[in-house]
């Protein structure tokens, strides 16, 4: 899995090489999103089906090679709040980071994008099946999990330019993990919007 993850990511930046631009280097970007999107995914450890609206904030820094291409690095922390079944504070919430690759396109004031961001992140769950998380005394029902995990995440989207130095930007990615034993990580699109700056 590693070596496919590498020729992908090494596939994806020499892309730029081929690209006849008479600028190399065409500055940067960066900015702040927020998301929310819809994951499910079953639990097999605990018999349980996690499903709901997920929803965090990250953020994204990219640099801009030619024309049409930019590589960069981003990371987000992702929250679904479980409520059904359990008692009020269970939750899973998903961390990843990873190197940007993507490719971009100028059209007037809209620049839609398409890209893949590899890299890795952890996953934590807490289920608490009895007790109340609002006093001091210890719960016997409580499960904690984390798991690292190798993140592949495929991501299209669209910016607005509502200068040339902010834009934002609306996008849609699907997050993927891989792990050596099975990983139960909730996936479902998420939708972003932010703010970007450009220089």
């Amino acid at each position: 899995m590693k070596r496919i993850l590498f020729v992908i990511f090494i596939f994806l930046s020499l892309n730029v090489f081929s690209q006849n631009e008479e600028k190399f280097f065409n500055g940067y970007d960066g900015g702040m999103m927020i998301h929310a999107g819809y994951v499910s995914k079953n639990i097999a450890p605990v018999d349980f089906k996690a499903e709901g609206v997920t929803k965090g904030i990250g953020g994204a820094i990219r640099f801009h090679f030619g024309k049409h291409y930019r590589i960069g690095t981003e990371g987000y922390v992702s929250t679904l709040s479980l409520k059904k079944d359990l008692v009020e504070g269970s939750y899973i919430k998903t961390f990843w980071a990873g190197l940007i690759n993507d490719f971009y396109w100028q059209f007037g004031k809209f620049m839609p994008y398409v890209g893949l961001t590899v890299g890795g992140g952890t996953l934590t769950d807490c289920f608490i099946f009895e007790g109340d998380n609002h006093d001091w005394n210890p719960e016997s029902e409580v499960i904690i999990n984390k798991t690292a995990f190798v993140a592949i995440d495929p991501y299209i989207g669209c910016d607005y330019s509502l200068t040339d130095a902010l834009h934002l930007t609306f996008k849609i990615d699907y997050l993927n993990g891989f792990n050596k034993s099975e990983l139960h990580l909730p996936t479902g699109p998420r939708f972003y919007i932010g703010a970007i700056f450009f220089h």
